[in-house]
C-alpha cells in the first residue's frame, strides 16, 4: 500500500530534499533535472535555490542558459 510506504518515509524539508538529491547525483545537477525529479514548479525551484544559495548551502553556476547546482565543496576550482 503507497500510503503505508509513504508514512514510513522521513519527512524532509524543501532544502533537505534537494541536498538528498544533489548528494545522489554526485553531487551537482542541473537545475531542470531538479525540477523533473521533485515535481514542484519552476519558479519555486528557482526561489528555492536562491534562498539556499544566499544561506551558502549550495552553488548555483550559469551555464550557458542552465544553472547547474552543486554542493559547496563540488565546484569545480574556477568555476564561481
Amino acid at each position: 500500500n503507497s500510503e503505508e510506504d509513504a508514512a514510513d518515509e522521513p519527512l524532509l524539508s524543501d532544502e533537505e530534499q534537494v541536498l538528498a538529491l544533489l548528494r545522489e547525483h554526485g553531487g551537482r545537477m542541473k537545475q531542470a533535472k531538479i525540477v523533473d525529479a521533485t515535481d514542484w514548479s519552476n519558479a519555486k525551484v528557482s526561489q528555492l535555490l536562491s534562498d539556499m544559495a544566499a544561506d551558502d548551502e549550495i552553488r548555483k553556476l550559469r551555464i550557458g542558459r542552465e544553472n547547474l547546482i552543486a554542493l559547496p565543496d563540488e565546484v569545480p576550482d574556477g568555476a564561481e
